[in-house]
């Protein structure tokens, strides 16, 4: 019977899908579309495409929807006009609030 510790090894901390995205948008130079993101995270984890996808979709900064499910937890992505995402950055590109740019 097991009698409790970590199966892993002390001080093993699984990487999060989040970490995982944050991850692959640097690997991916910074910016890219949502298929090379995914797939990149999809290759490294073990998380469903459902997971990644919202995930993804959560952590938009710009995405207005993402609100419905989460609170307001750290976005770190910005969904550009031609598609791509990259690291959002309020001095460049606004302040935004439940997914709408605030003037």
């Amino acid at each position: 019977m097991f009698s409790g510790g970590s199966i892993m090894g002390r001080g093993y901390t699984p990487e999060t899908c989040t970490e995982a995205i944050r991850w692959a948008l640097g690997n991916l130079g910074n910016r890219a579309s949502a298929e090379a993101i995914f797939n990149a995270v999809r290759s490294k984890g073990h998380w469903t495409d459902e997971t990644i996808w919202s995930s993804i979709e959560n952590l938009t900064v710009n995405c207005p929807p993402a609100y419905r499910h989460s609170g307001s937890g750290s976005r770190f992505l910005f969904l550009r006009e031609d598609g791509n995402y990259e690291l959002y950055q309020q001095e460049w590109h606004g302040r935004y609030e439940r997914g709408k740019r605030i003037v």
